[in-house]
Formats: C-alpha cells, structure tokens, sequence
C-alpha cells in the first residue's frame, strides 16, 4: 500500500484548493436567489421611484434589483441593491432610502449618470510586461438609446494589434427576457507557446473572427446563451504542426453553450454571492480539420465574515477531448491568468485547473466622493474609492491530454498586498507573494479581481 505524506510543501500546495472546494461545494448547494435575511427590516415597499436617470431607462435599473413593491425592505437587502445597480457600470453614484409618505411607503433609487459617449485611450503592457507595450484609440458608447446596450470600435498598435468592433443589448426582448451581441476582430498575436517558440522561434498568428450570441435571462441571476461563429487564423512563417490541416491556414465555424449564474452584489470586488459560469465549446463540426469539444467552468463564492472580513474563493478549469488541439488554442498560467508567487512564469497545455482564496479587510470601504471643486463635466465629478488589505493562496496546474497528474504538478503561492478599488470599476494590486520554495516576488496588477 502506498504512503501519502503531508510535509510543509505538499500543505502548501493542496490547502487552498481544500478551502476553495469546501466553501465552494457549500455555495453551490445553498441557493442564492431566495430573500435576504431581513436584518434590521425596514417595512414592506409600496412603490419604487427612480430618479436621476436622465438618459437611462428605468426598467434597466429595476430589472437589476431584488427589491419589488411588495418586498420587505431592509438595510441589508437595500445595500445589496446598491452595489448591483452600480455593477451596471452606468453610474458614479446610486443612493437608495426607504421613507414613508402620506401613508404611502416608497423605495427611492437616485443614481448620477456617467459620461455614456467616451473616447478611450488604449495604453498598456501585454500580460505585464514593459517589454511589449500596446497603445491605439476606442470609442465605447456604454448606453446606446439608454438602455445598456455597448457598442465599443477599436483600433491597437504596437504589441499584437488589433481592430474590433463590438455590440450588445442586454434586453432586446423584455417580454421573454431575451438578450443578444455581435462581434468582428482582426488581430496579429505573438505567439504565445514556449514549447514551439523553443523548437521553431517566434512567430505571428493572424486571427480573424466574426460571431454572435443570442441568450436568455432567466431569472435575476441566471442566463443561458448560445453562440455562432466563424474564425480563420494564419500564420506569418508557417511550420508543420501550427495549423491542424497542413496547409497553414485553419478556418472553421465554431459554436458554444454558456450558462452563467451571477448573484455577486460587486462585480468587480465583490464582498457577497456566488458566482458560477460553465460553458461547452464546439470548435469544427466536420467542415474542418479542426475538430474537438472544450468544457470549462469558472466557480467563485464570497462570504462576508465578522469584523467586516471577505473570504473570496474561486476554482476554475478547462478540459479538452476530441481532435487535435492547435497551438493557438493551448491554455496557459502567465498571461490572462496568474499563479501568484509564480506570477511571471508560463505554464501550458492543453487542459488547466486553478483555485484561489482570498482574505480581504477594508480599511477603507467603497464609497462615493463628489469632486465638483475640479472643473469636470458633471458625469465625471463622482469618484468612487476603496482600499482593502488582502492575504491570499494561488495554486495551479496544466498539462496535456495522456499525461498523469501528481500532487508535485501543482505550482502554488501564497502572500499578502494592498487592493485599490478606483473609478469606473478599475481594480489595481500592489502584493507580494511567495512559492512554496519560499522565492519571493512584488506584484503590480490591474484588472478586476477574483
């Protein structure tokens, strides 16, 4: 019989993903779509008003709500309210105060607009690195005829260029709930396999795509869509094996199943609700060489703990079958996703798991500040701030389709930082984290967090 043996780097390596999966598995059997605990209850809701959106249709905002007339109000209920309604992405501030009047009881929603129409400057590193800068110009129209619909058109230079043209609306269809988007992109991408830049050298991928989705909203946090596409990628130096058929040039319709279940109550830092979103890919259905099923799914629970605490966990993985999957269809760590600790380190396959806990502590919480002392436009005179402590454990693991996983295959780190909630959503963390060699390493990232 065999001996499993605990030491300090194995305890490493496996905790979080031992943490993540408990409190995960708890998250997914316990459903989050019933009432919020009525915590300091307010008393039942006759009407709802909205007022201060000028441009934005109310249905938009209540449709984004738990709260109903009808409803039990409560401090706790109405703050969760809040942040989804701020989670639209279409206002700097959102107030709501429950009052009684004339012996009428009414739920108040008072939002300040944001700037819809914005020209965005595109500046950046790809994946962090000061070695491959990127710049170039969008214009983004985050509230076409007021109601949520995106319509974003860019263009990028420098490190893999790009030219994209994107619109969604969120409810074409209030009836049934119905939902749709369409895209097309252009793109020149630097290979990023360092197993083939290792046997042949760098090269270029030129990736063209055209799609759509068509979905439905199911309920306040669930949505199903399904997607159509046709992509067509090439390559600026060809060799065997970068394209599936031979010819170096791969082109193929592509299709997938997304279910999204998202009760989070701030999408980009949340401190409360779950979050699960599986999908099933379909690239090639037999007009190609190209020709396998992806499945992946991303699961993220958040539990507000005493002392105004967060624990945030998230697991996630993707697993391929069928086909040949091509280079540019490898998944890594190093790029989007990161193993703190590991954090500039690339990690391929063809199949990937990762896990994350998180402890957050603000010492300063979220909160909306009027800068009407700057000469602004008034959409641009609300800020929103926040800053919380976070102490965090990274684990990680890819590998090929015939290779065997042992416990070693996991990288892991773990470490500690400060996370900055800005304007307009923007998430910057400034950590340091260690491996389990215990090598050390300062992190500066800026994307939304886990």
């Amino acid at each position: 019989m065999g001996c499993f043996v605990l030491n300090r780097r194995t305890m490493i390596k496996l905790l979080p993903f031992s943490l993540i999966l408990v409190i995960l598995f708890h998250g997914a059997t316990h459903g989050q779509e019933e009432q919020l605990p009525l915590v300091d209850s307010l008393g039942i809701i006759d009407t709802i008003i909205v007022a201060g959106n000028t441009k934005t249709e109310a249905y938009v905002i209540l449709n984004e709500m738990t709260l109903k007339p009808g409803s039990v109000a409560s401090h706790q209920a109405i703050e969760f309210d809040r942040n989804r309604i701020y989670s639209l992405g279409l206002f700097t501030r959102v107030d709501i105060d429950y009052d009684t009047l004339e012996g009428q009881r009414f739920l108040f929603v008072d939002v300040s607009e944001r700037w819809y129409l914005i020209p965005v400057p595109i500046f950046g590193f790809r994946d962090g690195d000061p070695k491959k800068p990127y710049y170039g110009i969008g214009v983004l129209h985050s509230n076409v005829a007021g109601r949520n619909q995106k319509l974003f058109v860019s263009a990028v230079l420098g490190h893999n260029p790009s030219y994209s043209l994107f619109f969604s609306d969120p409810l074409f269809d209030r009836e049934n709930s119905l939902y749709w988007s369409a895209s097309t992109s252009y793109s020149r991408v630097r290979n990023r396999s360092v197993i083939e830049a290792a046997k042949s050298g760098r090269f270029d991928e030129l990736h063209f795509d055209v799609g759509g989705t068509l979905g439905k909203r199911l309920t306040l946090y669930q949505t199903l869509g399904i997607s159509l596409g046709y992509h067509i990628v090439t390559f600026t130096d060809n060799e065997p094996g970068r394209t599936v058929s031979g010819t170096g040039r791969d082109s193929y319709v592509y299709s997938s199943l997304s279910y999204l279940y998202d009760s989070r109550d701030l999408r980009e830092y949340a401190a409360n609700g779950f979050f699960m979103s599986l999908y099933l890919s379909k690239p090639g259905f037999g007009e190609a060489d190209v020709n396998f099923t992806r499945f992946g799914a991303d699961l993220r629970k958040y539990i507000p703990l005493p002392l105004d605490l967060t624990l945030a966990t998230r697991a996630h993985g993707t697993i391929v079958s069928g086909g040949v999957v091509p280079t540019y269809s490898r998944v890594y760590f190093g790029y989007g996703e990161r193993i703190r600790g590991y954090f500039k380190n690339v990690f391929e396959g063809e199949n990937m798991l990762g896990g994350t806990v998180e402890l957050r502590y603000p010492i300063l919480k979220a909160r909306t500040i009027n800068v009407s002392m700057i000469p602004l436009p008034r959409e641009f005179s609300v800020w929103r701030f926040g800053i919380s402590l976070a102490l965090f454990g990274d684990t990680g693991v890819t590998w090929f389709r015939g290779e065997r996983l042992a416990r070693g295959d996991f990288a892991s780190g773990y470490g500690g930082g400060i996370h900055f909630l800005l304007p307009y959503g923007i998430v910057v963390r400034t950590e340091y984290g260690f491996n389990e060699f215990r090598r050390g390493e300062f992190i500066f990232d800026v994307r939304t967090s886990i």
